[in-house]
């Protein structure tokens, strides 16, 4: 029974006239810096992959799976700094399989203010493929007392997929030890329905825009130069109604890095992370703490894995400033 009203609040989500989405997310948010703003494009002291597989829920019918992938890295024109990247989404929800694909390509430009002070200006553009599997679904017309979900169904059947645009846009300012940053995602709001029909307002169904301050400071122990760090920091995200914090810190014993998270009435999260040579892998875990609790969800795990490239030599002369944020 759990099972079949798992399937049936899934669909109610998608198809109600009011429904409001939520962008899937991560709880390394840092290791894929261009999920977070495209102002991050180019930071590295080269070019940059990074790839995040995150399990969310896993306990739960329908759990969500998120992978994400981008490829980013810094360009000098002259006395200007600017950074290029693309990155690709796949997440998939339900037993439904509401599965959607970003592909996005990423813009920014970086204003010297002098003194180890600089802005990044950032702009993201590309498309979102969404597609639903109607045969997975059930619906209340097809149960049978006695033999349950035998019945045909009578609902309309929806289009199996649809593609919308996607634009973001972002800043971030930053300094040798600290930054802080805002962006914008889904900037024209674009249509997003399976079902047929509509062209009044109320049958328009749009993505909401969603806003993002996020921040931190990086605090040296042992020393002015040491590499031993702690490092406090957050991400406020609001999407219509709905809003989340994520606020806690880093403590970088190098190549070890370790944090501890909490989101706001929703999980506790533990971090574990290692740098070898031009790799770092994390590993975290989300305790669920929300009504649902730990017990019925068995919580969430995502891994990350970056690899920077070695810069070459025309590039290890460019006047490069790196963003204090950690990697994870």
């Amino acid at each position: 029974m759990k099972k079949i009203l798992c399937i049936l609040l899934a669909f109610t989500c998608i198809v109600v006239e009011k429904a409001k989405a939520q962008d899937p997310q991560f709880s390394q948010f840092y290791s894929n810096k261009l999920l977070l703003s495209p102002a991050f494009a180019g930071t590295g002291l080269g070019p940059r992959i990074a790839l995040n597989y995150r399990r969310q829920w896993a306990n739960i019918p329908g759990y969500y799976r998120t992978f994400a992938a981008s490829f980013d890295m810094p360009l000098q024109f002259g006395n200007t700094r600017h950074g290029v990247g693309v990155s690709f989404m796949a997440d998939q929800a339900g037993e439904g399989n509401l599965s959607k694909l970003d592909a996005i390509l990423h813009y920014a430009y970086e204003l010297d203010l002098g003194d180890n002070h600089a802005i990044r200006f950032g702009l993201a553009g590309g498309i979102q493929q969404a597609s639903i599997d109607f045969f997975k679904l059930r619906f209340s017309d097809q149960i049978d007392p006695q033999f349950g979900f035998v019945n045909p169904t009578g609902e309309i059947k929806p289009v199996d997929s649809r593609i919308i645009e996607d634009i973001s846009a972002g800043l971030t300012y930053f300094s040798r030890r600290s930054w802080l940053g805002l962006n914008v995602n889904h900037i024209t709001e674009p249509k997003q329905k399976f079902m047929l029909g509509g062209t009044t307002e109320k049958d328009t169904v749009k993505l909401p825009m969603k806003f993002s301050v996020f921040g931190g400071h990086q605090i040296p122990l042992g020393g002015e130069n040491s590499k031993t760090t702690l490092t406090p920091a957050f991400l406020f995200k609001t999407q219509r109604p709905f809003w989340q914090l994520d606020l806690g810190c880093y403590v970088n014993f190098d190549p070890l890095v370790v944090g501890l998270w909490y989101r706001n009435q929703d999980a506790v999260i533990g971090l574990v992370g290692l740098k070898y040579n031009q790799f770092s892998f994390g590993y975290s875990y989300d305790y669920t703490i929300s009504r649902l609790t730990n017990r019925v969800t068995t919580g969430s795990h995502e891994i990350s894995v970056i690899y920077e490239f070695e810069q070459a030599q025309r590039a290890k002369k460019m006047r490069h400033r790196v963003l204090p944020c950690p990697r994870f």
